[in-house]
């Protein structure tokens, strides 16, 4: 399995403090909290739930090196809201003006707060989900979704994506290492062409071993549905844990 899905299952296996709460419980707060981070205006909010996040992820025995290295694709994303709002957004005082060749760029006071305020929400949301996948095997996830009346159609593809995206990750590792040993990649036009034929095999591999799961599965009983565990009673310590975290997002939000 890829390093990721490793992960995930390790941190749910071994039952630490945050990832044994209950997934409905998780469920719960990370619909409130991504409310809250899309509600609030100004800078603090958001900021509070990605400092909180990343507290949090620590709390669970994830390393500060891994939560960011997962940031650093929202972190960019951020980045181009933030210069987008900052040259389209014209409202306000000016504050910075800057020629370029025959124009002049001009940024203005609303287009700065615009483009903090969105690049703030989007670090928010993104630290948001990170933690609660980082802490919630998606099995249990699945689970809650259900017991909230998910669609079953919606859980049972969730589920084998999950699970079949990083055996297609690897098997196209493994054709690439295989090609890259054959001197598939070395120069552009060799790379360009081997490229082309490693997502060939890929699609080919893909569908070869779609058969042969499908055929597995209903070798096991599958007629159409997958089955699962239904959530048990939630503890004392997950009700807890559901007010704690409500506390903390009202707090949050009246800190705009």
């Amino acid at each position: 399995m890829g390093g990721t899905h490793h992960f995930i299952d390790a941190e749910g296996q071994e039952r630490r403090l945050l990832v044994a709460l209950d997934g409905r419980v998780k469920l719960l707060l990370m619909t409130a909290a991504l409310g809250v981070n899309l509600t609030a205006g100004g800078l603090r909010t958001p900021l509070g739930l990605a400092l909180l996040s990343l507290l949090l992820v620590l709390a669970a025995g994830v390393r500060a090196r891994s939560f960011l290295r997962r940031m650093a694709v929202p972190a960019m994303l951020a980045t181009v809201a933030l210069v987008t709002q900052l040259f389209w957004f014209q409202e306000g005082e000016p504050l910075l003006r800057l020629p370029v060749f025959q124009w002049e760029l001009v940024v203005y006071a609303g287009g700065m707060t615009r483009g903090l305020e969105l690049a703030s929400r989007i670090l928010g949301g993104m630290a948001v989900l990170l933690f609660f996948s980082l802490t919630t095997p998606l099995p249990e996830l699945m689970r809650a979704a259900r017991f909230f009346r998910c669609p079953p159609v919606l859980v049972e593809l969730a589920l084998i994506m999950y699970r079949y995206i990083f055996l297609l990750q690897e098997e196209g590792g493994r054709i690439r290492n295989a090609e890259k040993a054959r001197l598939g990649f070395v120069d552009t036009r060799a790379a360009v062409r081997s490229s082309g034929i490693l997502g060939g095999m890929l699609v080919l591999r893909t569908y070869e071993r779609a058969e042969r799961s499908f055929a597995a599965m209903r070798c096991r009983g599958y007629r159409g549905a997958l089955t699962a565990v239904t959530p048990g009673r939630m503890r004392g310590f997950d009700w807890a844990a559901l007010a704690v975290g409500m506390l903390l997002l009202a707090g949050l939000l009246a800190m705009r």
